[in-house]
Parts: structure tokens; C-alpha cells; sequence
């Protein structure tokens, strides 16, 4: 139960943690929720490759890691298509989850994910493009095109973002939404123009259909170089959240945290929306979610939301091939579908309380 309590920082709420909460903040508490959270991670992997339409199960997914040279038609399955799929829903969906707390540890702004820089809009602006003036590129070719989008657009958002040579998070959230709104306005267009829409719908909506060990690969390096350099913010991420003034007073460079968290959410956005397509409210309610459970230090709240992340993706993932097989459901509806009354709880948890 949360009681209200003194105000501080202009008047929001300040929330005495339950019992739970509190010995879950300890560091005994701390370090056994990433070790369950690790376990329950690992098992929603088991049982993504385990399970599908051609059948399988678990006993077969382990004979088949035990002799990988002479695997079984199935088991075959297992590790050339299944595979690949659970790992790539795990790395990006703890990428969209850690890019979303970093943004809103840069920008101050609660409702902050990395789609505030217009990554999303801008990479399905430039698939567009691809589809229709480079129709037989390979996709290699459209994932590097979504990249290319995805960084135009956040050099877009920040370049109008800058006033007086300081990047105001207001400033950034402003601009990030006129130019989401340009790019996607513009992407509608090309599509409808040129009746692409039925092709790119699936990418837009986010998709792990279709992922090989290839495409695995390429972006799996730069996710986890990007999240180990985002790992290591986490305390100044924590000093910003005091104050800028308080941030500069303890010795943060201010322009340097903001410029190397717009970095990094580039690199965990762009490549996961080059992968796998446009997946929104990930980076939006997990980082609320892990504040909930261990607090407002960044240095918790980053492995806690890579972690939730990629379980809540792994697990959606799973439900995309059950719910309508042998057709896959795009997976970023059903994030959204599971987001949107997760994000209504946490903010309405109960009557006068807050985010």
C-alpha cells in the first residue's frame, strides 16, 4: 500500500514504499529480483524454441543442444528458425526497454521513449524509400536503410532541439514530436502514392517473423556494445535526475551525458527498429515498472528494465505464434495491446496517486 506523503520538487507526491518494496530495494532484495528475473528470462527462451506449429518441446530443444551436429528435423527447426527468433526478441526487446530509461533520465520527462527522437518514424521513412526506389535490395539493404533513417531523424530532432547551444529537454521533446509527425506523415504518403502499404504494415507494426542467424549477427554487437556504454551512465543519469543545477554543482558535464545518451539510444533503438520493426510502449512502461519495484537510482532501475524488457518481448513473441497460428501476429500490436492498461495502472494505481 503507498501513503502520500510530504511533497517535494514543486509539489509531487512522495510515496512511502510498501514492505514489499522496501526489502526488495535492499541489496539482498536487489540482487535476488536479477537473479529470479534472469531465470525467468532464460525459461521464456526454453519454452519460445521449445514450442511452435511444426510441435517440439523441451526435452527435444535439450537433446538437440547436446548434439547440435545431427540434429532432427525438428530440432533442425529449433535452432535455424526458433532460435534466432527468441534471441532476437531478447536482445531488442531489453534494447527498446533501456533505451526508453535512458531517455527519460536525459530529457527529465517521465513519458520519454526512444521513439520521442523520431527513430521509429525515421527508419519507416527510409524502408519506404527503399520499397520503392531500390525494390530488389537485399535485407541487409533495408535493415542498413532503417538505420540511416533512424540517425537522420535523431540529428533532425537535435539539431532543432539546440537553442543557445544547450539542448533543453523540452526543447528535444518539442522537436522530436514535429519531426515524428513530418516523417510519418511523409512515409503514409510514399506508401499510398506508390500502394506499398499492405507491405510495409507488417514491418511497421513490428515483426520477428522471418529472423536468421545472419541478421542476428550484424546487430547484436552494436545492442550490446551500446548497452554496456548505457550501463555506465547509470550514475550520472541518477545525479541528473537531482536537478541540473544540483547535476553541474556535483561536477556532471551536462552536455556530455545528454550527447552520449542520445548516442546510445540511437544505437539500442536503430538497430532493434532495423531488426524487427517499429515496437512502441516497450520503452515506455518498463522503465516505470522497474522504478515501481526498485526505485529511482539508475544504476537499479537500467538492468532491471533491460531484463523486464526482453522477458515482456520474449513472452509476447510467444503469444504471437499461438494466439492465430500457423499466422503470425504482429508482435508490436500485442506489446501495445499489453502496454497500454499496464501504463493506465501504473499511472492510476490508486485514487490521487501518481506516477
Amino acid at each position: 500500500m503507498l501513503i502520500k506523503s510530504k511533497l517535494f520538487k514543486g509539489g509531487a507526491p512522495f510515496k512511502i514504499p510498501s514492505r514489499f518494496q522496501q526489502r526488495l530495494r535492499t541489496k539482498a532484495g536487489y540482487a535476488f529480483s536479477i537473479l529470479l528475473m534472469s531465470i525467468v528470462l532464460l525459461l521464456s527462451i526454453l519454452i519460445s524454441v521449445s514450442i511452435g506449429v511444426a510441435g517440439g518441446n523441451l526435452k527435444t530443444l535439450l537433446q538437440t543442444l547436446a548434439h547440435p551436429n545431427n540434429p532432427s528435423e525438428i530440432g533442425r527447426i529449433m535452432l535455424e528458425m526458433r532460435m534466432p527468433r527468441a534471441l532476437a526478441a531478447c536482445f531488442t526487446g531489453a534494447a527498446f526497454a533501456l533505451a526508453g530509461a535512458i531517455m527519460q533520465g536525459v530529457t527529465g520527462n517521465p513519458l520519454a521513449d526512444a521513439g520521442l527522437l523520431g527513430i521509429n518514424a525515421g527508419a519507416g521513412l527510409f524502408v519506404a524509400l527503399t520499397a520503392v526506389f531500390l525494390p530488389y535490395i537485399s535485407v541487409f539493404g533495408t535493415m542498413f536503410s532503417a538505420f540511416l533513417g533512424a540517425a537522420l531523424a535523431v540529428l533532425m530532432v537535435y539539431g532543432l532541439g539546440i537553442g543557445k547551444h544547450k539542448a533543453k529537454p523540452i526543447r528535444l521533446i518539442l522537436a522530436g514530436s514535429a519531426v515524428s509527425a513530418l516523417l510519418t506523415a511523409l512515409s503514409q504518403g510514399i506508401s499510398l502514392t506508390f500502394g506499398i502499404s499492405k507491405d510495409l504494415s507488417f514491418w511497421t507494426a513490428g515483426s520477428l517473423s522471418g529472423i536468421a542467424w545472419p541478421y542476428l549477427i550484424v546487430t547484436t554487437p552494436w545492442i550490446m556494445a551500446a548497452g554496456i556504454v548505457g550501463l555506465l551512465l547509470s550514475e550520472k543519469l541518477s545525479v541528473l535526475a537531482l536537478g541540473e543545477e544540483s547535476a553541474a554543482g556535483l561536477g556532471v558535464n551536462l552536455w556530455a551525458v545528454r550527447i552520449t545518451g542520445m548516442a546510445v539510444v540511437l544505437i539500442l533503438a536503430g538497430a532493434s527498429v532495423s531488426l524487427v520493426g517499429g515496437i512502441s510502449f516497450l520503452g515506455l512502461i518498463v522503465p516505470h515498472s522497474a522504478r515501481l519495484l526498485v526505485g529511482t537510482d539508475y544504476r537499479r532501475i537500467l538492468p532491471v528494465s533491460a531484463l523486464l524488457g526482453a522477458i515482456l518481448l520474449v513472452i509476447a513473441d510467444v503469444a504471437a505464434r499461438t494466439i492465430h497460428a500457423p499466422f503470425d501476429t504482429p508482435v508490436g500490436a500485442l506489446v501495445s495491446a499489453i502496454g497500454v492498461p499496464i501504463f493506465l495502472a501504473l499511472t492510476y494505481r490508486k485514487k490521487g496517486a501518481v506516477i
